[in-house]
């Protein structure tokens, strides 16, 4: 049982890691002053997503989630 535990954990903390995606983000803000008040502030942020990295791609790319789900059904089966 405690194998169990511990190989679901594993794929868990495998899968989910938060570094696996590389977010590239610009930030910008404008606004006007007016009598020492900001007013009519506008904040930007364009964000590019650097997804080379197989695991995240094998389980979020739509041409793969028949395989992915494949796989993950065979390994809770072996378990």
């Amino acid at each position: 049982m405690v194998k169990k535990i511990l190989i679901i954990l594993t794929f868990f903390i495998c899968f989910t890691n938060a570094s696996l995606a590389e977010t590239k983000c610009k930030y910008f803000s404008e606004a006007d002053v007016v009598n020492d008040v900001l007013v009519n502030k506008k904040e930007h942020y364009t964000c590019k997503e650097d997804n080379q990295n197989f695991l995240v791609t094998f389980f979020t790319d739509p041409k793969w989630e028949q395989t992915a789900t494949m796989l993950f059904i065979a390994v809770l089966e072996n378990l």
